[in-house]
């Protein structure tokens, strides 16, 4: 099941469900497909929680994720998913976290890798002097910490 949900930043934000669990979610371009309406109680959980999100309400997602990956990339996104609206820490603070201090690198990959998008906030983690990190002037981790940070 798949839910497309219009946002603020001219994209749709595409999230895929089982029927139990988030398996999936991404920004892609608004295009000829409509945002739809949740065609099931988790999909319309969702998209309350993504609406509440955007309207600055909503301090942490409580979707049931379904995290799929090696043991250190799930271990480092469920710690990115603990983390609240705003709340932005550096990936040696995630590696410390989940108890491999010298895993920053690693971090950084787990990020690039996140298939949650949104749902696992990478973009609440960002370099040690609090820049985004790994991100193009318009992507979508730049426009997110932004928002966060309460501009524009």
């Amino acid at each position: 099941m798949r839910l497309r949900i219009s946002t603020p930043f001219g994209r749709d934000l595409l999230i895929l469900s089982n029927g139990f669990a988030i398996v999936g979610s991404d920004f892609v371009a608004n295009g000829r497909v409509r945002p739809s309406k949740p065609s099931d109680a988790l999909l319309s959980d969702a998209a309350q929680q993504v609406q509440a999100y955007f309207e600055r309400r909503l301090a942490r997602f409580t979707l049931p994720l379904a995290l799929e990956g090696s043991q250190f990339c799930v271990a480092v996104w469920r710690a990115v998913a603990a983390l609240a609206f705003g709340q932005f820490v550096s990936y040696s603070e995630v590696a410390r976290a989940i108890g491999r201090p010298l895993s920053h690198r690693g971090v950084a990959r787990a990020m690039a890798l996140t298939p949650l998008a949104l749902f696992v906030p990478a973009h609440r983690v960002v370099g040690s002097d609090g820049r985004v990190r790994g991100a193009g002037p318009g992507s979508m981790r730049r426009l997110l910490v932004e928002f966060e940070r309460g501009y524009p």
